[in-house]
Parts: C-alpha cells; structure tokens; sequence
C-alpha cells in the first residue's frame, strides 16, 4: 500500500505543503508549484440523522494504516487514527488518507498559516511571559521539536427551541429602623435595604447555532485544544491531499453521535442565558427548560496544530500553538527556587512596610 506521491518536477524530491509560501514547496531545490483551488468553494453541511441511520459499529475502531514511502519504499505503519505523516526513515510526506477505513471523511480544511519559524517564535515570547518557569526550558526550546498536526473537528449546526418556565426578579428598596452605639448612647438610624419582588415568568426561545465545534479525537489535551479558539472557520477551504503534504493528518476518534452530546453540552449554558435575557428584571430564577434541537447538520473538517512536547524531570509537557492565529496553550512546570525567591522577597517588603510604620 503507498500513499500519494507527489515528486518535484525539477528534481524529484518530494513536495510538502508550505504555509510560507500558500503552495507545494521542494525543500531540496526550493520550487515551488501553485495548489489549484477552488475559487467559490463553500462547506457543505451533512445531514445528522440521515448520515447516523447509515453508519456503522466501525466508526469507533481504532485505525491504523500501514504505508509505503514511495521516495524510500520503506513500510511503515501509522500511529493510531493518523491518516497522513512523514516518512520516520527519510522524512518525505506520505499522504495515505485514501486508505482510511472510516466512513467520513474532511471535507473542508483550514491550511496552515503560521510556519514553524513563526510558532517558535509565539512559543518562546509565551515562555518568556511565565517568570516562574524552570530557565533550562526557555533554554532548549528548538523549532526541529515542533510536528505540525491537522487535527479532526466536528462542527454541528441546529434550530433550537427551548419553552421555559420561571420567575422574573425586580428589585425595591424599603426603610428599616435599627439602633447603634454612639459616644456611649443608644441611638435609632434608618437605612435602605434592598427586596426583591419575584412575578412568574413563561415563554420561549429560539435560535439558530452554527459551527458548535467540538474536538473529533483526544489525542492531545482536550482543555488546551479547546483554548487555542477561535479558527476563523469562515475561511475554511476545500479539502485536498496537497494541503496536508507535510504535516500529519488525524482521523476523528470521536463518534459523530458522542460528538453532538458534546455539542448539546455546549448549547444548554448559552440556552439559558438567552432565558435569562428574556426573562429580564434584575434577577432571574429558571424553573423547567426543555430544549429541542431540529434540522441538524454536520462537517467534518481539519485544523493546523503546531505541537511540541517536552520532557522535564521525567514528566511530558505539551504545548500548542494554533497555527492560523499563534495562540499558544501548555502545560507547564513550576521553578521551585523562583517560587522561593519570590515567596521571601514578599515576606521581604511586607516586613519592611510594618517596620517603616512602627517607628
């Protein structure tokens, strides 16, 4: 099995997508060939319901696809559920999502925009942000750590409704009588105080959600892909092998039924803030919601990770950088002397400041 070559027509060398460049780029003799595009492409939704009644059990298992590099001939087997990667003995792309084993596939991409020069660079400035950070880390930070990854994305769109029941709040304010102590006397004082008056409240919303994105595998930290939004997604482009060369593909993890749970999970926060505006007054109580999702549609789409992970006292960190924008989300280790040197010098001026005004 091989995956799709695409040799330099100057000297044959395999080309690679560059987000430098927008096109294929020969990093041997440094050509370039324009990736033909369509010009008035826009992302079509699928329907949900119908795709769920076709699908099947393999969805969810796991995939692994084994590749010949046809600049080497060498056979190498894929990681879990990755569908495009470099070649592991000379470096050359290998595009082999045609051999895919699951029933859905991309059919829009974001390209990458930022280079690996660039995500360096947002990698090193986030570094250097994070006093309390071990220094051999902003050290060793190299741009050959760096793995460009297209990871799997499922955007859902849907009708929603909600009829709800509940209770509007309005403030008053009312005088009350209170006694104090002053210069020994017992006097009475007024004051305001705040009530709420609470009326009963109905009614229901609708709107229209578009593009709820939910992450299609886990293969990295789910809370970290989940900071490096926004993407921009109204620049979504049509899916084609030349814009993956390069980098490495994943396929989606994530069924796309457990995908709209998470999406569902997602629409009920910002269901019961358009209650609450509707509801109006200066509080709001929400008794019952029911919410009811029509006309679902879905996509399939990829989006560009720049990826490094780094190891620090046997653990592995890992950070990303969105490769659209240079958004950058990690983990991180703590400096235990930076934190101590900071604990003291803080003791430091408080002792200081209590000094001063003592004498």
């Amino acid at each position: 099995m091989g995956g799709k070559h695409k040799p330099c027509p100057n000297c044959g060398k395999e080309l690679e997508f560059s987000a430098k460049h927008n096109a294929l780029f020969c990093r041997h003799c440094e050509s370039q060939q324009t990736i033909i595009r369509t010009s008035d492409f826009s992302a079509e939704n699928s329907d949900y319901l119908q795709t769920l009644s076709e699908l099947d059990e393999q969805a969810e298992v796991p995939e692994y696809i084994v590749a010949n590099c046809e600049n080497c001939g060498a056979e190498q087997q894929f990681p879990e559920n990755v569908t495009a990667d470099r070649c592991q003995y000379c470096d050359s792309p290998i595009v082999a999502a045609e051999y895919s084993t699951r029933p859905l596939r991309p059919s829009a991409v974001l390209p990458f925009k930022i280079t690996r020069e660039d995500a360096l660079q947002h990698f090193r400035q986030w570094l250097s942000s994070r006093w309390f950070l071990p220094s051999k880390i902003k050290k060793q930070a190299r741009i050959d750590k760096f793995k460009g990854i297209y990871l799997p994305y499922w955007t859902y769109d849907c009708e929603t409704s909600a009829p709800y029941t509940g209770q509007r709040g309005e403030y008053y304010y009312v005088t009350v009588s209170y006694t104090t102590t002053v210069n020994g006397k017992t006097v009475q004082r007024t004051r305001q105080e705040r009530r709420t008056r609470w009326y009963p409240a109905a009614g229901m919303i609708k709107h229209h959600f578009i593009n709820i994105l939910v992450p299609a595998n886990h293969s990295l930290p789910e809370k970290l892909v989940r900071e490096l939004e926004p993407w921009g997604l109204a620049e979504l482009g049509e899916y084609q092998p030349d814009l993956i060369r390069g980098n490495q593909e994943q396929s989606y993890a994530v069924p796309l039924a457990a995908g709209f749970s998470d999406a569902q999970r997602q629409i009920e926060p910002r269901v019961r803030e358009f209650i609450r505006r509707d509801i109006g007054g200066d509080e709001q109580r929400i008794h019952t919601v029911n919410i009811i999702n029509d006309n679902i549609e879905f996509k399939l789409i990829l989006l560009p990770t720049w990826v490094n992970l780094f190891q620090f006292h046997n653990q592995q960190f890992i950070f990303l950088v969105n490769a659209r924008t240079g958004e950058v989300q990690g983990e991180r280790p703590w400096s235990a002397w930076k934190i101590t040197f900071f604990t003291f010098f803080m003791l430091a001026i408080v002792a200081a400041i209590i000094v001063f005004f003592i004498h």
